[in-house]
């Protein structure tokens, strides 16, 4: 039985402010939970699950694991789902140390203003997807442990390192490494098709209606586009920030020399 105080407890990290006060978060789901006791069984904190879950999966569970046998009833009480899930569990926020040294010898994103959470949770799936080990987000970017970011990314926050920083400062010193590419879309720019992609570098995806930032634009020294090959004399503005991530991400992965 899951007491008041617990339901108390995981009703709150619902905000942000108590995600970070408790350093924790809520992954609902069986897919979502079986991955992180698959992939990093340390973050796992607590389960809520029903009898039936817990017999199917007991054995991937951690000894020390907090762990509440529960009807759909009750985990209907501590669920932000519509349709509620067989097993609820709380997750231990990793404290992530960005080293830019490190951002130097791969592809990483940095997004500037990404707000809308299923935005954000599709972009760190992407990067899962793609091998794409760091993101970079300004700070009024949403919160990476939102629980809609945490749903959208379909299990890859336990995996892809979500950073926090002023990308102003980022970028300056990302440009003092020797040969350190900075690429940002827009909807002007040379045609990703048609460009040359390096290895290593940064890739600037911005906010979902006003794009980068103009502070930032000074040390973008690549722009991109992503041409539309619609026929008809009218098309949509613009991509979605994450469908652009994802092609930005495939053309890196396919042709960077």
């Amino acid at each position: 039985m899951i007491g008041k105080e617990k339901i108390k407890f995981i009703s709150s990290l619902k905000e942000k402010k108590y995600r970070q006060i408790n350093n924790c978060y809520v992954a609902e789901g069986p897919k979502i939970v079986l991955d992180t006791l698959k992939n990093n069984p340390d973050l796992v904190k607590q389960i809520y699950a029903t009898s039936g879950w817990l017999k199917k999966n007991s054995a991937g569970i951690p000894p020390k694991t907090f762990i509440v046998e529960s009807e759909m009833a009750e985990i209907k009480k501590i669920s932000s789902f519509k349709t509620v899930p067989e097993v609820i569990a709380v997750l231990h926020i990793e404290q992530h140390v960005l080293n830019i040294e490190e951002l130097a010898m791969e592809i990483s994103l940095v997004l500037d203003t990404v707000q809308d959470p299923g935005n954000l949770g599709n972009i760190i799936r992407i990067a899962d997807w793609f091998g794409i080990r760091h993101i970079v987000c300004s700070p009024d970017c949403a919160d990476c442990y939102n629980p809609k970011v945490v749903q959208a990314s379909m299990g890859a926050i336990t995996r892809v390192k979500v950073h926090y920083a002023d990308l102003g400062i980022l970028l300056r010193n990302m440009l003092e490494i020797q040969n350190y590419k900075i690429y940002g879309t827009f909807p002007e720019g040379d045609s990703i098709y048609e460009t040359v992609l390096a290895k290593q570098g940064a890739i600037v995806l911005g906010n979902e209606s006003k794009g980068i930032s103009n502070f930032i634009l000074p040390y973008i020294k690549t722009k991109l586009c992503i041409p539309s090959f619609g026929r008809r004399t009218e098309t949509v503005e613009s991509l979605n920030v994450a469908a652009a991530a994802a092609i930005v991400c495939s053309e890196f992965r396919h042709r960077a020399l």
